[in-house]
């Protein structure tokens, strides 16, 4: 059972920080542990209301983002809520502990997928690495206070002590806000979505659309050739839902969708989905960072902008006042009064009066002056030009203009922020303006900028509705000047109004009335409905919730994370200085997808595949660089051979259900999912129930559905050994089942791994997604916490990421697995590399697939392993594996003669047997003792010892991540049963490996026919792996090779031959969500 744990701001709120009783524990000074037991236990409500009560006035909300503002009857004053007050105090030193060396004190945080303290503090805690070669957020709280203005400096150095890069921090204010209170930045306003005079394209065919539609990759290239496209959906228009990816390659484009269809569509695009309702058109442009938006989408940014205000970045006084300027001659423009008093205070305010004749003057660059301030004010009607190097500015009546001096003796003209008035509850006794009939309704909601303009020049205003002075709708836009004002509606009218703020409506009915007070932050927002304090439906939820405060940060470019690097943070003539960053792998993520219906059509909701948009979404939960998705052509089969011979033309026989069915097992796990996966390997066959082979990061994920004795079934719900059968790819079940193929188990960590927590316990982190920049709180949507992905949690809101965040527990051994497996790679002379934590670099790594052309033999006990024995071995495989022990002992083991006919060949012999064995090898004789492993290899004169490694089997791709033909099929080497080719699969993404230049015809082979007339053969396994069963082969040819045929033979005899109709690819792979080529 899960049980959720208690709302996050009730939490938050019971400490301010955490207090080291030892350099590695914490110590609470209230009951914040307590309410988690409270909460286990039966009757906890009210022991936990006690609880909060009795603290409330004890630790109140803390730290506003502006001044204190007045309440009245009951309303609460929008405060942020801080996740993360960790301080930790030395208890020798009672002074607080820094990250950082040197005078510049303070606490280091890193965000890639999730954010990681740089120095972990917390008592048993554990938390993953950094990843090498991936965009990371830096974060750095202070311990001083230190004004926003203030420039804070950010030096990397490499493993030499060399300055790669320097970047200045962003002050508080513009650190990555939670998500719900997050707004996208963008080039685009509302005006640029007037309908187009023209278009480069106009779709409306239904041949052309559906095959827009449908292929990936012409949509992709149709967006690229075209700048403004329209695309008509006319009734013959048969998917659901038109996907529109986001791609930096498409900013600037325009496309409109227009709607003659009988039904509505559903348009997705990036993580919206809106409803285009039959006979409407719809406009979307991509911006500068590559997102669709539409008109709406601009708007509803406009309104949550933030105001171009931040906290007073104005000196707190100034060490020289001055009234009136001197008298300096203009034509030379002098400034030595300027340096004067300059040399003697630091900051200084200069105001113009009118008896002022100085009408321009200028700021000289002087190293002396570096971080000097000079405030210039105006009450004259005459204007004043202040130069500076680069700038020159118009000081006039009622200006105040801010100068820097920086680090380079410039003068710098720093924006002068004005102080936010608070905000007044109250209601009004009367109103400046009152709405009451019909035709001023009626003005006031028809045109929302009529009613913007009165309320700019209205501090108060009323729209009362009647029956015959009434209108439905009411929208309240936002504006910087409307700071304070008051909006009410009331209503006496039978038809309910709609009044519509941002993103949200609130409905008005008869005898209602609701006040709305507008705030340069929240905007508009309802602090009355109907005389009384509203209380909105999510007032104790995440709505005000926050990181971190006083938290400088900035974003480091993914070249500049790689081990050893050390961070520097400046300010002025402090330094601070961060080293031992623990920063590990560059680890990769392959994942192959694909829809198949056995007997029936496939289910076409495969939306990992469809919407590039998850894949980024899920990358943003795990610690990779680089997350790679390949599509694969969705297959529907009609006959379903099985590995022992049956074969299913209109259901399979038994029953199907989620976790069972014979196809399921065979055909969909062991034969495609497997067989994909040692396709991109290099191994051409294997045994039909052979195990899981995952020696790199690799998963083949999958909607499947069948046909059986009961009916229609879908399987889902499962994953492991590089495999993930999946109903649903847009929800926790993907994140579930692919942690089982990262080795996490069911409920892994138990309770306290499985459940994130806050921010001063084990086991606590958030999500940063950096393409939006914002987080995503480690809750569920109500506040309470949330559950790790293997435990049952959820999104925090599907709308925004549609997978669970991994608790830090899971992370870190997501982290492990990755960093022990291979990862492809084309400039590893191996084809693979491998991460040396030692030395911190990847090396270059070499793959045995010798397993998978092995045979093994084992003697009847007491009896001898002759040379008739080990040839007829040798004729199924070149590589041969002898293994005796008790109950199955050998004492003669006779090697044949080495020939040309078993040049090559590998013979391996191990013991566990307690009595020793006769080798007869090369006219001598060698023995064998318990424990021993002996390798032979012939070179056609004799038999040479090896080392075990020398008889390993090695293949390095030819190329890797090209556009594949996958050839699969089941063979009997003994021809007793009838082999099948299957229907070849088209991939977007795999690796490809050289055919065999000389096969043996004795043996099976796979022969490929192409386009050009040229053959390739490769050779299959002589032996059944599975002595009931037929092997299964698995075979990558790049599809520009164009394969027009393939042929299966046995004993030089085709068996089976199946035509390749080749085909242009209509999937494109995605590495992190974006289309690659």
């Amino acid at each position: 059972m899960i049980v959720k744990k208690p709302i996050i701001q009730n939490i938050i709120n019971q400490n301010t920080y955490n207090s080291l009783t030892s350099h590695y524990s914490t110590n609470l000074v209230n009951n914040i542990y307590e309410i988690f037991h409270i909460l286990n236990n039966e009757n906890n409500e009210s022991n936990l209301e006690m609880i909060l009560h009795a603290d409330k006035t004890s630790n109140p909300l803390i730290n506003l983002d502006r001044n204190d503002e007045k309440s009245s009857n009951g309303i609460k004053p929008d405060k942020a809520i801080y996740f993360n007050k960790n301080k930790f105090i030395n208890p020798l030193t009672h002074k607080e502990i820094s990250d950082t060396s040197g005078e510049l004190k303070g606490s280091v945080y890193f965000a890639q997928n999730s954010i990681i303290p740089a120095v972990n503090r917390i008592e048993g805690d554990i938390q993953p690495k950094l990843v090498s070669g991936r965009k990371t957020l830096v974060m750095f709280k202070p311990q001083s206070s230190i004004q926003q203005n203030e420039n804070i400096k950010l030096n990397i150095y490499d493993e030499n002590n060399k300055l790669v890069t320097s970047e200045n921090l962003s002050p508080p204010t513009k650190l990555p806000k939670i998500v719900d209170n997050s707004t996208i930045e963008t080039n685009l306003l509302p005006h640029h979505f007037k309908p187009p005079k023209r278009f480069d394209i106009f779709i409306e065919n239904e041949n052309h659309l559906n095959v827009i539609v449908s292929n990936q990759k012409a949509l992709h290239y149709l967006i690229l050739k075209n700048k403004i496209i329209h695309l008509t959906f006319n009734h013959k228009y048969m998917k659901e839902t038109f996907t529109l990816n986001n791609d930096m390659r498409y900013k600037g484009k325009t496309i409109v969708l227009e709607n003659i269809h009988k039904k509505d569509i559903n348009i997705s695009y990036g993580n919206e989905t809106v409803t285009l309702p039959k006979g409407l058109t719809i406009q979307f442009i991509c911006d500068n960072n590559g997102r669709w938006l539409t008109e709406e989408n601009v708007n509803l940014i406009e309104y949550w902008k933030s105001p171009d205000i931040s906290a007073r970045n104005l000196p707190p006084f100034f060490d020289s006042e001055i009234e009136g300027l001197p008298d300096i001659d203009v034509s030379e423009i002098d400034a030595n009064f300027m340096n004067d008093i300059l040399n003697e205070h630091s900051t200084i305010k200069i105001t113009k009066v009118d008896y002022d004749t100085t009408n321009s003057l200028m700021l000289k660059s002087n190293i002396n002056h570096v971080y000097k301030q000079i405030l210039f004010t105006s009450t004259s009607d005459e204007t004043t030009l202040i130069h500076t190097k680069y700038k020159c500015v118009e000081l006039k009546k009622g200006d105040l203009y801010l100068f820097k001096c920086d680090t380079n003796g410039d003068w710098e003209n720093i924006p002068i922020t004005r102080e936010i008035p608070p905000l007044d509850y109250s209601q009004p006794e009367n109103y400046d303006l009152t709405l009451d009939n019909n035709k001023s309704i009626n003005e006031s909601s028809e045109n929302k900028k009529n009613l913007l303009e009165l309320l700019k020049n209205n501090e108060s205003i009323k729209i009362a509705t009647s029956d015959g002075n009434w209108a439905r709708d009411f929208t309240l836009m936002a504006d910087n000047d409307l700071h304070n004002k008051k909006i009410l509606f009331s209503s006496s009218a039978y038809y309910d109004s709609h009044i519509h703020y941002g993103n949200k409506s609130l409905k008005l009915g008869t005898g209602e009335s609701v006040l709305f007070i507008y705030d340069l932050h929240k905007k508009w927002f309802p602090i009355y409905l109907n005389n009384e304090p509203y209380i909105a439906k999510n007032d104790d939820s995440t709505s005000n919730l926050e990181y971190i405060e006083n938290t400088w940060s900035t974003t480091i470019s993914e070249e500049y994370i790689h081990p050893d690097i050390k961070l520097e943070f400046v300010l002025k003539e402090q330094k601070g200085t961060l080293s031992n960053i623990d920063i590990g792998a560059p680890n990769e993520l392959l994942v192959n997808t694909l829809d198949i219906g056995l007997l029936t059509p496939p289910r076409d909701v495969l939306l990992f595949q469809e919407k590039p948009e998850l894949n980024r979404q899920y990358y943003q939960t795990i610690p990779v660089k680089n997350f790679i998705v390949s599509r694969y052509e969705p297959i529907h089969l009609t006959k379903v051979v099985m590995p022992n011979g049956q074969v299913f033309t209109d259901k399979a026989t038994g029953k199907g259900g989620a976790y069972s069915g014979n196809m399921r097992e065979s055909i969909t796990k062991r034969f495609y999912a497997n067989g994909i996966n040692l396709a991109n390997y290099g191994v051409n066959s294997s045994a039909s129930d052979a195990e899981s082979f995952n020696p790199t990061s690799q998963i083949t994920a999958y909607n499947s559905v069948g046909v059986y004795e009961n009916g229609r079934v879908i399987h889902g719900w499962s994953g492991g050994g590089g495999k993930a059968t999946l109903n649903r790819t847009d929800s926790n079940e993907l994140s579930h089942e692919f942690g089982h193929n990262f080795g996490l188990s069911d409920y892994y960590g138990g309770t306290e791994g499985g459940t994130h927590a806050t921010a001063d316990k084990k086991n606590s982190t958030w999500l940063w997604d950096p393409y939006n920049n914002y987080f995503i709180p480690n809750t569920y949507q109500d506040g309470s916490l949330n559950h790790d992905a293997m435990s049952g949690g959820e999104a925090y809101n599907p709308k925004y990421n549609a997978y669970t965040a991994y608790t830090p527990n899971s992370l870190v051994a997501i982290q492990k697995k990755l960093e022990s497996n291979y990862t492809f790679s084309s400039e590893s002379s191996t084809g693979y590399k491998k991460w040396d934590p030692n030395i911190k670099k990847l090396v270059d790594a070499k793959l045995d697939l010798s397993n998978f052309n092995i045979i093994n033999f084992s003697p009847k006990n007491g009896s001898d392993i002759t040379t008739d024995r080990i040839n007829e071995l040798l004729k199924k495989s070149n590589l041969v594996y002898l293994c005796q022990g008790n109950g199955y002992y050998a004492p003669n083991i006779s090697l044949p003669a080495a020939s040309e006919h078993n040049k090559n060949s590998i013979i391996k012999i191990k013991s566990y047997a307690q009595w020793n064995s006769k080798i007869h090898v090369n006219n001598k004789v060698e023995t064998i003792t318990k424990n021993d492993l002996f390798c032979y290899r012939s070179d056609g004169v004799s038999w040479k010892r090896i080392s075990e490694p020398e008889s390993a089997i090695h293949k390095k791709a030819r190329k890797q991540g090209v556009e594949v033909v996958t050839l699969m099929g089941f063979y009997d080497p003994e021809g007793t049963i009838d082999s099948y080719i299957y229907p070849p699969s088209f991939g977007s993404y795999g690796m490809v490996y050289q055919n065999d230049a000389r096969v043996n015809t004795d043996s099976p082979y796979l022969e490929v026919i192409f386009n050009d007339g040229n053959k390739k053969q490769y050779q299959l396994n002589n032996f059944r792996g599975n002595k009931d069963m037929m092997n299964k082969f698995h075979i990558n040819i790049e599809h520009g090779l164009i394969p027009i045929e393939t042929k299966l033979y046995i004993n030089n005899k085709m068996v089976h031959s199946r035509p390749i109709e080749i085909k242009e690819n209509r999937f494109l792979t995605t590495i992190n969500g974006t289309i690659v080529e």
